[in-house]
């Protein structure tokens, strides 16, 4: 059955994610790839739209399944949708670049797909829950859960906006709840980043048309993109958004476009409903809007009170409703960014100072004893932690080993260029006609360089400021990766691939960056507990009490332990008793402490009814894919052998092919 649900995905993932946008797209003047990207932005905006709307209408709080009925009949209008433009979807896939970009997203997710079947864990760093806490959100959506259910770990429902999960309950409620669906699903709609990326490109080097397969190989190769799909959060969605609205508003600045300047806004919008780390953008963006492009464009009241209203709208969808079931204070101050802020009680200043220089030099530069918190574990989990708390939390080496600092190196260079001086005005001899065009790298190059160096710096400043906590090993994962993956598309345009040695040098570091922050990592997240490994302390019955064991040789840090625990809940909990039962049932030590691991038992059973409405009472524990193809040790190196050889392909197809 889960192979004919993830068939059934493989369907209505691309139909609904683009059919309905581009029926309204396509009529534009836009070109192709615009188009593409267009029409994915606006279609996810729909189906949210209609999805948030069959909630809204139906019985909320009751906690009963949906009826798939009104889910099907969005995704059968998407159907007749593509039906009705199908020439036209041909026309457009026939472009050059618009297939060359599918083609590529096509290989990430196959990569991705590879990845995820040896994930049967996330780990890594510090990093704990979110991935479960997303799928209670999209169960909330999917089964009417009660309002005021706690989210996982601790949350109120609008301490996150609801944009990506409510996507996910769409697919989800036309095959199953289960949570490798809810996998395939975000990795489908994270790796979408790909495509604005492609289309900023010309934006950012006069070669991108011919490097597609280089921006393919640096995402592929990418732990900081790689761990952005593959985890089931939400931030890649919501760059997507924010990458297609740097875009979509440049265009529309060069070109006085009204439309495509309208479309920039409402893609910030978006990126707002789906993760809140789209906010210092939309602030760079707004400003720069209001006080550089505003003053000089025609009709610009009119302009303005049309992305005022389109943008609105669309945030008021999530907003009004919040308001109305949890008050303005639950609905502005629970995100984890206030709270944190309530609780800092250091200087504000220097805590975003703090953190910005953290998050700029790596810990194991300036401080390398905090790396000690990983020790107490296997070796190569060890250095799997230590190379993911490099690439993760870093503003610079998260585009890459060689990456980042060439990303910093190229951005520096084409900033700081002379302006390009008009040449002189001469009278015109009679008879003669003054030139047709003005050259726009005068009327342009320098506005536009102010611009980038505008929301470099903006973007950078403010995504540290808004962070609430004060972290030493750096902030940069919570709101930049918007920018990196621009500063990643930016070192495949603009690098001089004909200098061969940077070329190698730059393909040494994406063999770096796969080998120790993808596939390492996966690797690490493949390991479970088996006859041959204890990975994860259980309970044992030791000196008249029930308790978790000591990590052994073979163990993983303790926040991956926290991971693996949520992963089974009450599943883990019923299999101790029977186990400890079975082993210590005639102790009478053991029948002392019994009543206490049933009255656990009894607890996580409790709060399974309350906050899951039972889920884990139904299935037991969460099944990643990974569990379908990476038990044996022989699968999981099965899987990191093809990745590799994956890799050592693309990177030799790319440095025979790129000019």
């Amino acid at each position: 059955m889960l192979l004919f649900h993830l068939g059934l995905l493989a369907v209505l993932l691309p139909l609904c994610s683009f059919a309905p946008g581009f029926y309204f797209v396509r009529k534009l003047p836009w070109n192709p790839m615009e188009k593409l990207c267009g029409s994915v932005g606006l279609s996810l905006i729909l189906i949210y739209l209609a999805s948030w709307g069959i909630y809204c209408v139906g019985g909320r709080g009751n906690g009963l399944p949906v009826h798939a009925a009104p889910f099907w009949a969005v995704s059968l209008v998407c159907g007749a949708l593509a039906a009705a433009c199908g020439k036209d979807i041909v026309r457009l896939v026939r472009v050059r670049s618009v297939g060359r970009t599918l083609a590529g997203y096509g290989f990430l997710l196959l990569w991705t797909a590879l990845l995820l079947s040896l994930i049967r864990n996330y780990s890594g760093g510090l990093w704990f829950g979110d991935w479960l806490e997303h799928f209670q959100r999209s169960l909330f959506f999917l089964r009417h859960f009660p309002a005021q259910v706690t989210i996982f770990p601790g949350y109120p429902l609008p301490a996150r906006p609801p944009m990506m999960n409510v996507l996910a309950a769409f697919f989800l409620a036309q095959t199953s709840d289960r949570f490798e669906l809810f996998q395939a699903i975000f990795a489908f709609l994270n790796l979408l980043l790909f495509l604005p990326c492609c289309l900023i490109m010309p934006a950012l080097g006069k070669r991108a048309k011919r490097r597609t397969w280089l921006l393919l190989l640096l995402f592929v190769s990418s732990p900081l993109v790689m761990q952005n799909t593959t985890y089931t959060w939400t931030k890649a969605a919501a760059a997507f958004y924010v990458v297609l609205a740097l875009w979509l508003y440049l265009a529309g600045w060069r070109k006085k476009d009204r439309a495509r300047t309208t479309a920039a806004f409402v893609a910030l919008a978006a990126g707002l409903l789906v993760h809140y780390s789209a906010g210092p953008y939309v602030v760079v963006l707004t400003l720069h809007y209001l006080l550089r492009v505003f003053p000089r464009r025609q009709g610009k009241w009119r302009e303005l009170t049309g992305i005022a209203a389109a943008c609105g709208l669309l945030l008021g969808t999530w907003l009004v409703w919040s308001l109305a079931v949890f008050g303005a204070k639950t609905t502005f101050e629970s995100n984890s960014s206030v709270t944190a802020s309530q609780d800092y009680k250091g200087s504000t200043a220097e805590k975003v100072a703090d953190n910005l220089f953290d998050s700029i030099v790596p810990a194991v530069v300036r401080e390398p004893a905090l790396l000690n918190t990983f020790h107490r574990q296997r070796f190569a989990g060890e250095v799997r932690d230590w190379f993911f708390i490099f690439y993760q939390v870093n503003a610079i080496f998260g585009m890459g080993l060689v990456g980042g600092p060439l990303v910093v190196w190229l951005a520096f260079r084409e900033l700081r260029r002379k302006r390009p001086v008009a040449p002189p005005v001469r009278p015109l001899a009679r008879g003669k006609r003054p030139p047709r065009k003005i050259p726009e790298a005068v009327a342009k190059g320098p506005s536009e360089r102010q611009f980038w160096a505008i929301l470099i710096a903006g973007g950078l400043v403010l995504g540290i400021a808004v962070v609430g906590e004060r972290d030493q090993l750096g902030v940069a994962h919570l709101t930049l990766l918007s920018l990196q993956t621009v500063g990643i598309a930016m070192l495949a345009a603009v690098i001089p691939w004909r200098r061969r040695s940077l070329a190698i040098l730059l393909l040494a570091g994406c063999a770096v960056d796969v080998s120790m922050g993808v596939l390492l990592h996966a690797r690490a997240e493949s390991w479970d507990n088996s006859p041959q490994a204890r990975v994860f302390p259980e309970m044992e019955f030791v000196s008249g009490a029930v308790q978790a064991s000591l990590p052994g040789p073979d163990a993983l840090s303790y926040a991956a332990w926290l991971n693996w625990i949520n992963k089974g809940r009450l599943g883990h909990y019923r299999q101790w008793q029977r186990e400890l039962q079975q082993r210590y049932g005639n102790d009478p030590d053991f029948q002392k402490v019994a009543p206490q691991l049933q009255q656990k038992i009894e607890q996580v059973r409790a709060d399974d009814a309350r906050a899951w409405q039972g889920w884990f009472g139904r299935h037991g524990h969460v099944e990643f894919l990974g569990d379908h193809w990476a038990g044996s040790s022989a699968a999981a190196n099965g899987a990191l052998a093809a990745l590799c050889l994956v890799f050592l392909g693309l990177a030799a197809t790319v440095f025979r092919r790129t000019a």
